[in-house]
């Protein structure tokens, strides 16, 4: 259990790091404020990590599992997440930002996973269902934080179109920890 709150305490830890301003150097050919271009980027890194962080954990999930509705649930973010990474990248490209990975988040990825590859496959199950439920909700309110600042419109649409399905999966993410949770018959 102790390791669980390490793990939840890191989780906040990453997802606060990767929504500091990474590396925001002024765009070629533009002049927003420092603020604006801030808020850009940040949406733009925060969306850049989420999309690799998902893709990696669900991945492996999606590998190990032996829950068809848990596989689906993985597979379902594989998918989505790749999807919007395609679109955040051509976004980033036509508007000029460079996409940056928040390290903190990324090493939480890797000691979750590492965890999960720990335990058994049922309660890897579990943890998933939940680290889901959280990080969802987590990824959820700092872009709708940062929404309202974004300057750059093909970002900005981006983001708009990305917060629905983030919403889909934390909807989804719930329903299946309720599932997980039941107790069996």
């Amino acid at each position: 259990m102790l390791r669980m709150q390490w793990l939840s305490t890191l989780a906040c830890g990453a997802m606060l790091a990767v929504a500091a301003p990474i590396g925001a150097a002024p765009q070629a050919g533009t002049h927003p404020s420092r603020s604006a271009m801030s808020a850009n980027q940040r949406a733009a890194d925060l969306m850049n990590t989420i999309n690799k962080s998902e893709v990696s954990t669900a991945g492996m999930v999606a590998d190990r599992t032996k829950n068809s509705r848990v596989k689906r649930f993985a597979d379902m973010l594989v998918n989505d997440h790749k999807q919007a990474q395609t679109s955040l990248e051509s976004a980033a490209g036509a508007s000029n930002i460079s996409l940056h990975e928040g390290a903190a988040m990324m090493h939480h990825d890797k000691m979750m996973q590492e965890h999960m590859e720990a335990m058994t496959p049922e309660a890897a199950d579990r943890s998933f269902a939940a680290s889901q439920v959280r990080e969802h909700e987590r990824a959820i309110r700092q872009l709708e934080r940062l929404e309202p600042q974004i300057t750059d419109p093909q970002l900005k649409t981006t983001v708009t179109d990305y917060l629905p399905v983030l919403r889909k999966h934390l909807a989804e993410a719930k329903k299946l920890e309720a599932e997980l949770h039941k107790p069996k018959a």
